[in-house]
């Protein structure tokens, strides 16, 4: 349709805030677009900003810097690997090693984005071909907010990382400096994906680039001859309607929060999101409505999920990312009290088996809740989940003097449980595992060298017992509309959309069902924010007056 009257005009129009969309705003305004910010919610972030903030990146300038070797072949021969053939599309997997190391050394050179290479934290499968044990995760520079003003306020934090890198135990808070924590807190010092998103942030704000809070897209507006040239947007239950001159990205994050894509596309039913609630596809329905293609959509990132009761976010028990599931003196069973996992498979792998389907039975014995069953050797030298060892345990990990009573209060056939501890702790004695393999997994023990029996195998044999759930996770889903080269999003027919790019989870992932290390979301998403901020500030400006 051609509209005559707009309440605003800019080249460039982009969709959220995360880790994506801040990238292509930079890029679009370094390009000479005019560029305008538009984020669902009163913070800004989204999921990146929840996030560790890593990006996953080979070959990256700081490796060189610091003498680490990595090559395309290597790298090229390590993704595919992974991906089985299934990624969307193999020519991708070349634009992203090309282009994602200048994404990385632009961002360094021309905005307060820094990051540093954190010790231990390899590829996920470091032992396959092409695999590097360090490098290619990259770990975000503390940032200060007071630099960012009014805005330093409106950065999305998670409440449950302490101020402190990945390296230097964000995620791990068995290793927490609390006298460096207390001073970042003083001088408002945040790190991780806060850390990124807020250096993202004062890149615009220097750049005089605008970001409208509260402001959700709504629906895409196309001229007569199916370009894209412009958004309908709400901003306090007025309507606003936005012109893009060059063109609009959609960078709003994936559709994990939304009950009805969820069951559309995803093989099994995630009931336990980690991202912000505001996930909810709005990019991907604006997409489909104008007929983009779609590809990985039976796909996400999927992640065992945990909770600690008594913290909430937005309203909602908060979904965490913790738990020691991968320790000794520990395993996961289901509701028949039967293991059905290598414990210490990586995040994106492990919740697969909640989807196994017995053909047999009529049922997915794996159904979430698993649960973690563990004793005291593990709770008095581990975190778990939110509970310090010297903690004492809290009712909802209910402790148990027997198996047989830790099953019977958490729903678990106690024969079951009993039998299969049995066996895992006559194997443990022994240092093996013959039926999940645990402690062969190079993730299981990264930092360590790769996993064993030393710490991935022990027995569980020392009352008190104890029990957490694990619920079916996501950090994301990672499917979405089709995209080429340059994130522009491709048509069912099979022709560019102009004026339409997307990147991050609102678009497919480029890596298909593949996670080859911290950062495989992130990586992709800001390169492919780089590369529709440089394609979309250069396209053409179109006359939509």
């Amino acid at each position: 349709m051609n509209h005559g009257k707009w309440d605003r005009i800019v080249d460039v129009v982009v969709l959220g805030s995360g880790g994506a969309a801040l990238t292509a705003a930079t890029l679009a305004h370094d390009n000479g677009a005019e560029v305008l910010v538009l984020e669902k919610s009163p913070q800004i972030g989204g999921t990146t900003a929840m996030s560790g903030g890593v990006p996953w990146i080979p070959l990256n300038h700081y490796m060189e810097e610091a003498g680490i070797k990595d090559t395309k072949k290597d790298a090229l021969k390590y993704i595919k690997r992974l991906t089985n053939g299934r990624e969307p599309d193999s020519k991708l997997l070349e634009v992203f090693l090309e282009q994602g190391p200048k994404m990385i050394k632009y961002l360094h050179d021309q905005t307060p984005v820094k990051f540093t290479i954190p010790k231990g934290y390899g590829d996920y499968y470091a032992d396959l071909p092409g695999g590097l044990v360090e490098g290619r995760s990259l770990d975000p520079m503390p940032f200060e907010l007071n630099q960012l003003g009014d805005f330093a306020e409106k950065i999305r934090r998670n409440p449950i990382f302490p101020p402190l890198t990945l390296a230097e135990g964000g995620a791990d808070k068995n290793t927490i400096d609390y006298s460096l924590m207390a001073e970042r807190l003083e001088k408002n010092i945040t790190t991780m994906g806060r850390a990124l998103i807020a250096a993202l942030v004062k890149g615009l704000l220097d750049r005089k680039v605008e970001i409208l809070l509260e402001t959700p897209g709504k629906k895409l507006i196309q001229n007569n001859d199916g370009e894209v040239i412009g958004v309908i947007a709400e901003q306090n239950g007025t309507t606003l309607h936005i012109g893009a001159r060059k063109g609009v990205i959609i960078a709003t994050g994936g559709f994990e929060w939304n009950k009805d894509l969820v069951r559309a596309f995803l093989p099994g039913e995630p009931t336990h999101p980690l991202s912000p609630p505001h996930n909810e596809g709005d990019g991907l329905i604006m997409a489909m409505e104008v007929g983009a293609a779609l590809a990985n959509m039976s796909d996400a990132w999927w992640y065992p999920a945990t909770q600690d009761p008594s913290i909430e976010y937005e309203g909602r028990v908060m979904n965490l990312i913790n738990s020691p599931r991968s320790n000794a003196h520990s395993i996961i069973v289901n509701r028949h009290g039967k293991r059905f996992v290598n414990e210490g498979a990586s995040y994106k792998d492990m919740p697969r088996k909640f989807m196994l389907y017995d053909e047999v039975t009529q049922t997915y014995p794996n159904e979430s809740p698993a649960w973690l069953i563990f004793d005291s050797q593990l709770k008095n030298t581990q975190l778990v989940v939110t509970v310090p060892p010297s903690d004492p345990a809290p009712e909802w990990m209910y402790p148990s003097e027997s198996l047989r009573e830790l099953a019977e209060k958490i729903g678990v056939d106690p024969d079951g449980l009993e039998e299969t501890v049995k066996r895992f702790n006559e194997n443990a004695a022994k240092g093996i595992d013959p039926d999940f393999h645990r402690g062969s997994l190079y993730f299981e023990g990264m930092g360590h060298g790769g996993g064993s029996a030393e710490l991935n195998i022990g027995p569980i044999n020392k009352p008190p017992f104890y029990a957490i759930p694990i619920y079916f996770g996501t950090l994301g889903t990672s499917g979405g509309p089709k995209i080429d080269e340059n994130g522009q999003v491709i048509s069912i027919r099979g022709n560019k959309i102009p004026g339409l790019y997307a990147a991050g989870n609102a678009a497919m992932s480029i890596l298909g069902p593949a996670y080859p290390g911290a950062g495989a979301t992130i990586g992709p998403a800001m390169t492919w924010g780089y590369l529709a901020g440089i394609a979309s500030a250069k396209e053409p400006s179109r006359n939509i007056e």
